[in-house]
């Protein structure tokens, strides 16, 4: 990786000492989606020649000038620990990597906790997946961020599992795979986390996963089969705390590429048409989809 530039170091600083805060401090889910939904735009760039369309179910859909319309489609999904986020939080990252590998995109909405605490975030992702088979759109490649990483898994698993139609490729940016054990610890031992305190994961495991054995493999896809499934690029920052799932993970599966980055904040990714490491970082994505679903 080369080096960081001035807006690169720019918002590793604002994750680290504003963004890590607001975190810590408001523990209301609902204000931090509302707070989330309203910054997360201004930090990336849309391209100007990617208009994205939204469906009847809240989906987003992007397809560059360059891309034929019946061209392979990419189904993502956003993160944001199963509380915050949407596919309008995350429309830059998509369309950036919908040109990046080629392909449309489609980011797809699901129901969110404290409201809808599992599984309602697993149900929904997979009844888009099964809504867009069903359409003669079989997604030819699934990417998610983090909890959405987390959602991407539940998805190839399902599809492999129920005999459907097998994505070709995964990309998976930083990916929550494992819900067990104490989650606040793992977060405070990562010395060189820079955007997630230890409040965060422990809040969203009270209202995520509320009577519910986070060893479940229904809840943490790296405790079920993660063999068999596509080839698979998992990025992450190496001095994250999920760093550990994205190691495990490379471990477990059959084909995965592990890409770590140093002293990078959780899903960088989001100031991609900004920040000149997430536009590395997103290419990379890209090229990886690029080769496997071609």
């Amino acid at each position: 990786m080369t080096e960081l530039t001035r807006i690169d170091r720019f918002f590793r600083w604002q994750a680290r000492t504003i963004e890590r805060r607001t975190l810590k401090y408001v523990s209301s889910q609902k204000l931090l989606r509302q707070l989330f939904a309203l910054t997360a735009p201004l930090g990336a760039a849309l391209p100007r020649d990617i208009k994205p369309h939204r469906d009847k179910t809240g989906a987003l859909w992007f397809t560059p000038p360059e891309v034929a319309p019946d061209a392979p489609l990419l189904m993502y999904l956003h993160g944001g620990g199963f509380t915050i986020g949407s596919p309008h939080t995350h429309a830059a990252l998509v369309a950036h990597l919908a040109r990046a590998s080629g392909m449309r995109a489609v980011a797809v909405r699901y129901r969110l906790a404290p409201e809808h605490p599992f599984p309602a975030a697993r149900d929904d992702a997979c009844a888009a997946f099964e809504r867009l088979t069903e359409a003669g759109m079989p997604p030819a490649a699934i990417a998610g961020d983090s909890a959405g990483g987390c959602l991407a898994l539940q998805v190839a698993q399902h599809a492999r599992d129920t005999k459907a139609p097998s994505p070709k490729a995964l990309a998976l940016i930083a990916p929550v795979a494992d819900l067990s054990g104490d989650l606040a610890q793992r977060f405070a031992a990562a010395k060189d986390e820079i955007l997630i305190p230890p409040d965060w994961p422990r809040r969203i495991m009270t209202c995520f996963l509320p009577r519910i054995d986070p060893a479940d493999p229904a809840v943490s896809p790296l405790l079920g089969d993660v063999t068999t499934l596509p080839p698979t690029i998992i990025q992450a920052s190496a001095s994250e705390a999920l760093a550990q799932d994205a190691r495990r993970l490379e471990a477990a599966m059959d084909d995965a590429t592990l890409d770590l980055w140093p002293d990078m904040a959780h899903v960088w990714h989001l100031h991609v048409g900004r920040s000149p490491a997430a536009d590395r970082a997103v290419a990379r994505l890209g090229a990886f989809l690029r080769t496997h679903v071609a």
